[in-house]
């Protein structure tokens, strides 16, 4: 009988502590009887819409930080259209920087919540392709009549024709916010950027005709940090071409390794390169081990949501914190400097991108996704099959850290950063990541708060 009691009050007080979390809108989502719950959804729904976000940024060969900023942006729509379904969980709304409302759905209407977040992805997605390969907008509005295809014998034209009006509301709620992130402002004078000049340690292009890329991105609103530099890992090492200086053996560690490079490490820089155009970009390649997730671990549409609402915002704000942080050192890639001081005909592994090498990208944005993973799952060994498409072989790994830290090393490896870019932006990116975790609640019972 004592037995009996203790749990019928642990029943007791998990209902009175979980409605006390509630935030209103969830409430009212929750004492609505024509609440749909999101976690009874199939999350192969969500995967669809992220593998075409992927393929869209693909297409489009969109740069490694714009990608991240589209994969954030799809990651927000998804959760937060989803949203009035998930009655423990919290909004958005009030966390992200600049997302102060959003439209919220008719409490006398009944809505499918697949169909809402269909239309909004479209909607949203075709806004932030605008411009882009009309195959790229098509294949999102296939996606989109596929799904409110597949939903509309359930649910009925009703409930289908209030879902598709409330999803475009929505969707003209989210590009409102996103309308104000500073991105179109940047774009103008990205293009008109003039290298810097005047000290021998200044980033110098390293392919003839290219240009810099996002010279600007520090200026785009972050999602949650407060600002673009607040994670930043200085230099720790002053330039010098002294051959007993750090700089000097940090340059012929990558002259060596690049000079020997193993059947592995080739294996390892190409299976990470994830090349704008060939692939969908760095924050891509992460997004797609979130999607390999959610079969693995059996996520629940719920959980899915969340997992690519939280990566792609942690991914966006790495790319602007490491961006920023970028184009302020502007330090010169390892190839101009080994052939000005060591080996005037040497060549990386890897034709070096048009932008500043310190910090690393794919080490600060991979390290963010890595402890994001990490804090949402616990330690998880994967296989990552993100490439098998294009003829490589998955590769296993015992935790989301160490495929960060191949991929960040994978950098030294393809010549195109010294050591201290890839150590120092490892530990920008788990700040970055530190950061969302501690100013994100998504789901309060979940989270432990």
């Amino acid at each position: 009988m004592r037995r009996f009691l203790t749990a019928f009050a642990l029943m007791l007080l998990t209902a009175f502590t979980l409605s006390a979390i509630l935030t209103p809108q969830a409430a009212r989502a929750q004492d609505s009887q024509q609440a749909q719950i999101v976690a009874d959804l199939d999350p192969t729904f969500a995967v669809e819409w992220m593998q075409a976000v992927y393929d869209g940024v693909q297409a489009a060969a969109l740069n490694p930080p714009n990608s991240a900023r589209v994969y954030a942006y799809a990651g927000v729509t998804m959760y937060e259209a989803l949203y009035p379904g998930m009655p423990l969980n919290r909004s958005f709304v009030g966390q992200l920087n600049g997302l102060r409302d959003l439209p919220y759905p008719d409490e006398a209407d009944i809505y499918d919540w697949q169909v809402v977040t269909a239309t909004a992805m479209q909607t949203v997605l075709n806004k932030l392709f605008e411009g882009k390969d009309q195959t790229i907008l098509d294949s999102f509005v296939e996606l989109r009549d596929t799904h409110v295809e597949a939903r509309r014998a359930d649910m009925g034209d009703d409930v289908i024709t209030d879902s598709v009006a409330f999803g475009e509301e929505f969707a003209a709620g989210v590009l409102e916010w996103i309308s104000d992130d500073n991105y179109e402002d940047t774009r103008a004078d990205s293009q008109v950027y003039t290298l810097l000049t005047g000290a021998e340690s200044f980033w110098q292009l390293t392919t003839e005709g290219s240009r810099a890329i996002e010279p600007l991105w520090g200026q785009i609103r972050p999602f949650v940090m407060d600002y673009a530099d607040e994670c930043n890992v200085e230099m720790n090492y002053e330039f010098s071409t002294e051959e007993n200086s750090a700089f000097y053996q940090q340059a012929m560690e990558v002259y060596e390794i690049g000079n020997d490079l193993t059947e592995e490490q080739r294996d390892t820089v190409e299976f990470w390169i994830d090349t704008p155009g060939l692939t969908g970009a760095p924050a891509g390649h992460w997004m797609m081990i979130g999607s390999q997730l959610v079969e693995q671990l059996d996520l629940d549409l719920e959980r899915t949501a969340e997992m690519y609402a939280m990566l792609g915002v942690t991914l966006a704000d790495s790319f602007i914190s490491c961006w920023s942080l970028k184009y302020q050192v502007n330090l010169l890639r390892p190839v101009t400097y080994i052939q000005e001081y060591i080996s005037p005909r040497w060549t990386p592994f890897v034709e070096s991108p048009p932008f500043p090498e310190y910090p690393s990208g794919h080490s600060v944005s991979s390290a963010a996704a890595a402890d994001t993973l990490t804090q949402l799952f616990g330690q998880v060994a994967f296989t990552d099959s993100t490439h098998v498409g294009r003829g490589f072989a998955p590769r296993t790994y015992f935790s989301f850290e160490q495929a960060a830290t191949e991929a960040a090393i994978s950098r030294i490896y393809g010549g195109i950063h010294f050591r201290a870019g890839v150590e120092n932006g490892t530990r920008q990116g788990r700040c970055v990541s530190e950061r969302v975790f501690d100013r994100i609640v998504l789901n309060p019972v979940r989270q432990g708060e």
